[in-house]
């Protein structure tokens, strides 16, 4: 039988369960047992297995757990755009959920780029990831067969619109840019121009028409461009503003497809010497929080971003918890944030 334990002795290198074991006087497997949670463990064995553990600096091998479980304790996010603050604020959420459970983030950015999506669900498919939550913004839904044939636990972000058999997270995008053109409708503009760019078409495109469907419903007569930047470098975002002062008949208010995009405009032309908004009204999309920080604070669309990202991870442990249980969609409806960008 295991002895009491006795906490001076230094353990050397390569520490092992076995030395978790002795010094902590349990068997081995009581130590497996508090290591996986298989069964439950006294509170003085456990309080005993604990203290060996700072002691020895004991290290369970996860790549072990995962063989006998099929399942490493890790959830994997694909984003479009890890650049972007609101996806930040959406790993930030899930990274939160996914720790109370005791689970580590593996955060991936796939630039909008198909092949490079597909290469890290491969990967994550072939680690064996607990789950997946992927941001779904491309036109084409995103392949997850990989993932689904080794029983995956997936949620999908965004989304809307395709026919997906997952858990999902969506947003109404369409009445976000409905919103924002309607406020700038409201204000009396009606040259308007939209700023979109790479990446995200589904998304954008959504904003865009429902810009349209606003100018539609109000019958004023206004007219909407679109220009799209050309990369999502600060560089090329704020390339949009030399292509807006050259515009003829020139806009008087800019609905932009993401706060990055309207932030770069806006400090472009504030160093042009223009005026935001008495010069031109500026409606940014997602509210990070540097729409609020910025020289002239952005008027925007939001959308709660950390709360999407704690929706998100938890809607993916339900999956895993009860495989068989119904999938389910959560629904966030954006609002309109008024700041100094468009008010006159």
């Amino acid at each position: 039988m295991p002895g009491r334990p006795t906490y001076g002795v230094v353990v050397a290198k390569n520490v092992t369960i076995k030395d978790v074991a002795a010094l902590a006087g349990v068997s081995l497997g009581t130590v497996s047992n508090y290591i996986n949670g298989t069964r439950t463990v006294s509170p003085d064995a456990r309080a005993r297995i604990e203290r060996a553990i700072d002691v020895t600096r004991f290290v369970p091998n996860r790549a072990v757990r995962t063989l006998r479980g099929n399942r490493t304790h890790t959830v994997g996010l694909l984003v479009p755009d890890a650049g972007n603050p609101f996806f930040t604020e959406i790993a930030r959420g899930v990274e939160d959920v996914a720790r109370s459970r005791g689970d580590v983030l593996v955060y991936c950015d796939t630039a909008g780029d198909s092949e490079r999506q597909a290469l890290y669900i491969r990967s994550l498919a072939e680690m064996r990831v607990g789950g997946l939550i992927i941001s779904a913004t491309a036109s084409m839904p995103p392949d997850l067969g990989d993932l689904e044939s080794v029983g995956t636990p997936i949620v999908v972000v965004g989304g809307e619109g395709m026919a997906m058999s997952t858990s999902r997270v969506t947003f109404d995008h369409h009445l976000g840019g409905k919103l924002a053109m309607q406020h700038v409708l409201e204000l009396g503009h009606r040259q308007v121009l939209f700023a979109g760019g790479p990446g995200g078409e589904l998304v954008i495109q959504a904003r865009y028409q429902g810009a349209l469907a606003a100018i539609e419903q109000h019958g004023s007569g206004a007219v909407l461009h679109r220009v799209d930047a050309t990369g999502r470098s600060p560089r090329e975002r704020s390339e949009l503003a030399g292509e807006i002062m050259a515009l003829s008949p020139r806009p008087t208010a800019v609905l932009c497809g993401n706060d990055l995009i309207a932030i770069a405009i806006v400090n472009t032309l504030i160093r042009t010497g223009w005026s935001v908004p008495h010069d031109l009204a500026i409606v940014g999309y997602d509210d990070i929080t540097d729409a609020q920080l910025a020289v002239v604070p952005l008027t925007t669309i939001r959308q709660p971003a950390y709360e999407i990202g704690t929706s998100a991870a938890e809607l993916l442990f339900e999956r895993a918890d009860s495989p068989g249980a119904p999938h389910r969609e959560i629904t966030f409806t954006p609002e309109l944030v008024a700041r100094d960008s468009s008010q006159p």
